[in-house]
């Protein structure tokens, strides 16, 4: 069942990988195409210092890049952004409607909106790092609704930076139940908290170099050294550690965007056949 899944989704899925000025990765993130679109976690809207983002799609044997295309960041959340969302949704659609994807299938979104606790689930996702697209299995293991009333359930299987963005897809009908938001952890919070009290320490410290020295060494620059340290080895435990529990973000609200632009594409077209036909 979990070969087929990915004979039947892998090719819906996509790499976002942000670079920035000196063409540098600095963050990545998992995509995936849902008819013109591409859905990803809302967390594409702020990546710090990227420049441009490079989208691409790879074989079935998860590493052979089939098509690829760098944006620019800045039109990449401006000018292809469908709709306004905030940080609270859990999910950003973008406009994929280019040559070069046009012939990339997409998935389809499960209108199902009640699950059963202990369902096998499949996450196709991108990891931090890593070029190849990896599939993972797990299940669903609780549900539970935020401040602002969104649905999420926790995803059991391991999860790696990168995989935000990703779907979690049901093996029995190989249709879209969530979106991976990885980054709205207790542990991505924590993270961050640390980062920006190390970052306060060292502006600090940095405030009173070379003031006081004990023969050649300034003591203040050992403390900002060793501050520095801390602070990589806290990125690279949370970038490279994987988690056993995610996060992931239900399809209450997405669901309604697709539904309503559906109804509407529906609209036009008759109208534009009605039309047609009146002038024949």
């Amino acid at each position: 069942m979990l070969s087929q899944v990915w004979k039947s989704c892998h090719s819906s899925v996509c790499c976002l990988n942000f670079l920035n000025e000196r063409g540098v990765s600095i963050d990545t993130l998992t995509g995936f195409k849902v008819n013109h679109s591409l859905v990803t976690t809302d967390y594409a809207f702020y990546i710090p210092k990227a420049k441009k983002v490079e989208i691409s799609f790879v074989d079935e044997d998860a590493n052979t890049v089939v098509t690829s295309m760098r944006i620019p960041y800045q039109e990449f959340i401006n000018d292809l952004r469908i709709g306004i969302f905030d940080n609270q949704t859990g999910y950003s659609i973008f406009k994929l409607d280019f040559p070069d994807f046009r012939e990339i299938p997409g998935l389809k979104l499960c209108e199902r909106r009640k699950f059963q606790i202990g369902n096998e689930v499949v996450m196709l996702a991108f990891s931090s790092g890593c070029p190849n697209l990896s599939l993972r299995s797990g299940i669903i293991s609780s549900f539970f609704s935020n401040s602002q009333g969104n649905r999420f359930f926790h995803f059991d299987g391991l999860s790696c930076l990168g995989n935000s963005g990703a779907p979690i897809i049901d093996p029995e009908n190989m249709q879209v139940i969530g979106i991976v938001s990885r980054r709205n952890t207790p542990a991505s919070q924590s993270y961050k908290l640390l980062s920006d009290i190390i970052t306060a320490n060292i502006d600090e410290l940095s405030k009173t170099q070379g003031i006081v020295k004990y023969g050649d060494v300034d003591p203040i620059q050992v403390l900002i050294a060793n501050q520095n340290q801390v602070k990589q080895l806290a990125n690279n435990l949370y970038r490279y550690t994987a988690q056993g529990t995610t996060h992931v973000v239900m399809l209450d609200q997405i669901l309604s965007y697709f539904n309503e632009n559906s109804s509407h594409e529906y609209n036009n077209e008759r109208v534009k056949q009605e039309f047609d036909i009146s002038l024949s």
